[in-house]
């Protein structure tokens, strides 16, 4: 059985990923520290095509992105923790982070969909023909606590299986199609690429497919908020210029990611970050959907999002969390020169 072929940057480990470039003559550049749990996954393109065209570097930033060991979920804890200064994640993080008394505000959209597809392998084609067929497997999610862990949980809870009724595996992003192969896990949740390349390959097949906004409505329901750049009430408040440099270089990003094809990114981006080219182009096109073109977080999928979260308790059924608490567009608009 031939491997999957993937992007070669998929640290397991903590890796140190500097920007290139240099601030104007004169003035030293501002540090800023950024965690992202998987920095190849798609979802967190807008970041690293900001590093990649020197966007951060033109704003006299001198961006350094932690990619972390154990998902997103981690790169939250460490904003929390206080060990960096913003995160690339998916909304819920900031949503849990308020049901817990701590606050985390997302200042920038990278997608505005989930992005992700519920996977199987092929072996079991004849035996899961749907979610409720998943009773009493390993399904495997990025991480516990993850994104991909509370969409599968919404899956599960809408398809009348309750959360103990499965075994739930954090089996990683880049090594979920591992899992899948050697049996570890009968069906998982799959960002791409490694989505677009473990079907193309003929390795399994999809059950839900949230690439789209079709596909979205058809399993969420509605919109729902995907990956934001997230930071800490007390940056925001001391360092509000640096907060809207990071959004003014990444509003630049996803105005390029949509108006450009698969092709001009794959090019765009460091070889150990795009892998294979023509795979890469592929995913993203698969994706296009997602990325939306004025960056701004959505009201209505922030609320999608909580709702969804209230549905496995995620939420609690009588908390009170207004959508607008967890996010603000203020330094979108500034950059998209609206009042």
């Amino acid at each position: 059985m031939r491997p999957v072929v993937l992007p070669r940057v998929l640290a397991l480990s903590l890796i140190a990923v500097l920007v290139v470039g240099a601030a104007p003559p004169g003035e030293p550049a501002e540090k800023v520290t950024v965690a992202i749990g998987g920095v190849a996954l798609i979802v967190y393109l807008p970041t690293m095509l900001a590093k990649a065209k020197g966007y951060f570097a033109e704003e006299g930033l001198d961006v350094e992105i932690l990619d972390i060991k154990g998902g997103g979920s981690q790169a939250a804890s460490a904003l929390i923790g206080g060990s960096v200064d913003f995160s690339a994640n998916a909304i819920d993080h900031a949503i849990k982070a308020s049901t817990r008394g701590k606050a985390l505000i997302a200042v920038h959209s990278h997608v505005r969909l989930p992005v992700m597809g519920l996977v199987v392998a092929n072996k079991y084609r004849g035996e899961i023909k749907s979610i409720a067929d998943l009773r009493g497997r390993p399904v495997g999610v990025t991480s516990p606590g993850s994104q991909t862990h509370m969409v599968l949980g919404f899956l599960l809870a809408k398809s009348g299986l309750k959360a103990d009724e499965v075994k739930i595996v954090g089996a990683g992003g880049n090594t979920m199609p591992l899992a899948l192969e050697k049996d570890s896990v009968h069906a998982g949740m799959m960002v791409d690429p490694f989505f677009t390349a473990f079907l193309k390959q003929g390795k399994g097949y999809a059950l839900v497919d949230m690439f789209t906004t079709r596909g979205t409505l058809e399993a969420m329901g509605g919109e729902v908020q995907g990956t934001t750049l997230l930071t800490r009430p007390d940056v925001i408040a001391k360092r509000p210029a640096i907060v809207q440099k990071m959004v003014n270089a990444l509003v630049r990003a996803n105005k390029l990611i949509v108006a450009s094809s698969g092709e001009e990114l794959a090019r765009a981006l460091p070889r150990e970050l795009a892998g294979d080219p023509a795979l890469y182009a592929e995913s993203f096109e698969h994706a296009r959907e997602a990325f939306p073109p004025d960056s701004l977080v959505s009201r209505d999928g922030v609320a999608r999002v909580i709702e969804t979260m209230r549905v496995f308790d995620a939420v609690p059924a009588g908390m009170k969390l207004a959508p607008e608490s967890v996010f603000d567009n203020r330094f979108v608009q500034k950059a998209l020169g609206r009042k």
